[in-house]
């Protein structure tokens, strides 16, 4: 079976600093990957690397058995290959409903994509005329999630979009990722600080430290004690 994502030997950075080296690593259908370490050690890079926002130095990126490690990233996007960034990357001005239509192609799909939103996040649909800009930071996080979700995205990518959620909404978004990759096959890459999130939703992590991988296994009872262990170092 081809795997969704594969990335081979990828060394990239911002100008003559590495911030990524020689990473390799597959993801197969339906399977979510935890990404975990401290902050600073590269992990957003990497995705930015995936994605086509930084330039690949060496290595290969292969989605969905085509290599498009010179492809832009727009290009990458339209093939199913979907990023969750850790900022608000919202349109502030504009309706939830106008933010969320951006994360269809064709308006034809809008309706039926929203009735999706309402059940996936029923705050969402009750303000889909309220401008993204005047709801709160847990509700704004469930905006961008809900429309990279409308993308019916092949690969997704998420970047740390438990920060500054309340427990509620970290475990219905954890319900919403679960139930979203059961019914579509959907494969995730989730980057977090938060353990029990990612390792639950997860059946696989990589630890990532200045900018390489020091450990992958299984995710399982012992997974978090690890993880924890490497992050001490």
């Amino acid at each position: 079976m081809t795997d969704a994502l594969r990335v081979e030997g990828l060394t990239s950075g911002y100008g003559t600093s590495e911030a990524i080296s020689d990473v390799s690593f597959a993801l197969a259908k339906s399977e979510v990957l935890a990404l975990v370490g401290k902050n600073g050690m590269g992990k957003t890079s990497l995705l930015k690397a995936v994605l086509g926002f930084l330039p690949a130095w060496r290595g290969h990126v292969t989605f969905a058995g085509s290599d498009v490690t010179r492809m832009p990233p727009h290009q990458r996007r339209r093939l199913g290959l979907v990023y969750v960034p850790q900022e608000h990357a919202l349109f502030q001005d504009l309706t939830v409903r106008d933010n969320l239509r951006l994360g269809v192609l064709s308006d034809r799909d809008l309706d039926a994509a929203l009735d999706e939103v309402g059940r996936w996040f029923p705050v969402l649909a009750r303000r889909l005329r309220q401008r993204a800009g005047t709801l709160s930071g847990g509700e704004q996080k469930m905006l961008i999630v809900a429309r990279a979700l409308m993308a019916r995205p092949e690969v997704l990518l998420l970047d740390e979009v438990t920060e500054g959620l309340q427990p509620s909404l970290v475990d219905r978004l954890s319900e919403v990722l679960t139930r979203f990759r059961k019914d579509f096959g959907t494969s995730m890459v989730v980057i977090e600080q938060h353990l029990p999130f990612a390792l639950g939703i997860a059946s696989r992590y990589m630890v990532f430290k200045r900018g390489e991988i020091v450990d992958s296994a299984d995710v399982d009872a012992d997974a978090e004690a690890r993880i924890e262990a490497h992050m001490r170092i």
